[in-house]
């Protein structure tokens, strides 16, 4: 926290600049047209409540950032992300507005198209409105904006779409006011001359894969390996964009408790990977993904020890990998798909998922997830817990091993021989151990933990501590000095 205010102060201190504007008082109509000129350049921050001096003048107590909020929404079109937040600075509070770049340029407040350039924001030259207007046009050829033939409006689920509508309208992401659902659609540029376009298909279509099979996601999960007999799940998921996101968020949910075993420290070690985090790679591959390609895929793999999420694609020339692990700019690759999922909530569009990704990894004890760009694909791989070897680790050589066999009665199957040194290496790591800890890291039945404990027991290997319903186990003293030479 205390760096986030040294860096805002550094900001401050530099003044004005093209990213970064100051007004000294709250003024609704100012504040639009400076958001406006912010989006239609290269993005940034607007201040309020500091002047262009640099001196701290702040705001009324009863300034609102919900009100705030709901004006830009209703009076800057087309709609745009933008964040809002209150602050005590030095004892003033100011409100800090941040935009990035926007994707459907020009942007426009009350029929006027306004500009950023350098620290003025002003109306747009006839030259500036041409480039942001060509530019829009060239976005409009994207894949997304193409129609999607044969589709019918009895093709779609129309309750989603209403659903989406209402739920964006409440929300207050929206500008729409109408009630109409072909309205709706043509608001956010699904439906243009009278057919449907790609994304729409993408987002609302009772049965996508009809006229985009590369619509479908496929789930895998392994036992052990990426083998076929390890294999213990494939399934492709068919459906619209919110309906595979809701089935993947449901198999997640469910995932439970993983577990790995660490050799080193020869214990079973439990985890489950954070629920959000998981979400947030979801729905950003969904969003993300190269649905323009005809073998377009997007994949869930899961292992016992990581969960990879992959889609086809690549990151936008403007991002880097090391980006994602920072405060970054958004640009989708699918904005029409981007912006309807941010009506609905499900994202911010400001860069900030990635990070939520890392910060959830990081509260659940996990190492950071590792995000490659592939030949044509990106993936994003969550890690089960380290198992780095400990300086306290048991290492019991061969010959430590050889007098273990020998104790024992020839009866006995190598498999149990290899399973009672692990019991010894357990029990010399973790100095006692119950019965249940036993179980629980070597993954047996009680009856046989129990089995393997009265031979060790029996050739004097073991020390009984507490009562039987209390019990404990640990190597006797002689067993555990002898380990103890052989590190040494």
């Amino acid at each position: 926290m205390e760096n986030n205010r040294s860096k805002f102060k550094n900001r401050i201190a530099e003044g004005e600049n093209e990213e970064l504007a100051f007004l000294p008082s709250f003024d609704l109509e100012k504040i639009a047209q400076t958001i406006c000129g912010l989006l239609n350049a290269k993005g940034g921050r607007l201040v309020i409540g500091i002047d262009q001096d640099k001196k701290l003048t702040g705001i009324a107590d009863d300034v609102s950032k919900e009100a705030t909020e709901q004006y830009l929404v209703r009076h800057i079109v087309p709609e745009t992300p933008f964040d809002v937040t209150i602050e005590a600075f030095n004892d003033r509070r100011l409100m800090i507005i941040r935009v990035w770049e926007g994707s459907r340029q020009p942007y426009i407040y009350e029929g006027a198209i306004y500009f950023r350039r350098n620290t003025r924001t002003q109306k747009a030259t006839s030259e500036e409105i041409a480039s942001l207007i060509h530019t829009r046009q060239q976005n409009e050829l994207h894949w997304e904006r193409q129609v999607s033939f044969g589709v019918e409006w009895e093709d779609l689920d129309q309750r989603l779409i209403r659903k989406i509508m209402q739920a964006s309208q409440k929300n207050r992401r929206s500008n729409y006011e109408g009630a109409d659902l072909l309205g709706f659609l043509s608001h956010y540029g699904l439906f243009n001359n009278g057919s449907f376009t790609n994304a729409c298909v993408i987002l609302f279509a009772r049965n996508p894969v009809r006229f985009l099979p590369q619509a479908r996601v496929r789930l895998t999960e392994y036992a052990e390996g990426k083998t076929d007999k390890a294999l213990i799940r494939d399934e492709l998921l068919e459906g619209n964009l919110f309906s595979i996101r809701e089935r993947l968020e449901q198999y997640v949910q469910h995932l439970g408790i993983k577990s790995v075993f660490d050799e080193n420290q020869w214990r079973r070690v439990d985890f489950a990977y954070p629920e959000k985090a998981l979400q947030e790679g979801i729905i950003n591959a969904l969003i993300h993904r190269d649905y323009s390609r005809f073998n377009s895929q997007m994949t869930l793999s899961v292992y016992p020890d990581k969960l990879i999420i992959a889609n086809s694609g690549s990151l936008p020339s403007e991002v880097s990998i090391r980006d994602l692990k920072t405060n970054h700019r958004s640009f989708p690759v699918n904005p029409d798909i981007a912006h309807m999922v941010f009506l609905i909530g499900y994202i911010d569009k400001l860069g900030r998922g990635t990070l939520k990704i890392m910060e959830e990894c990081k509260e659940a004890s996990l190492p950071a997830p590792v995000w490659k760009q592939g030949k044509g694909e990106v993936m994003l791989t969550f890690h089960g817990p380290k198992t780095d070897a400990s300086k306290d680790a048991a290492f019991i050589d061969n010959d430590a091993l050889k007098r273990l066999s020998d104790a024992v009665s020839d009866a006995v199957s190598d498999a149990v021989k290899g399973r009672l040194a692990l019991v010894v290496k357990l029990l010399y790591v973790n100095e006692e151990m119950t019965l249940k800890a036993l179980i629980d890291s070597l993954m047996v039945s009680r009856a046989t933990m129990q089995r393997d404990l009265l031979l060790l027991n029996s050739h004097h290997f073991l020390k009984l501590i507490g009562s039987d319903k209390f019990r404990e186990y640990a190597l006797n003293d002689a067993l555990k000095k002898k380990i103890d030479a052989l590190n040494n």
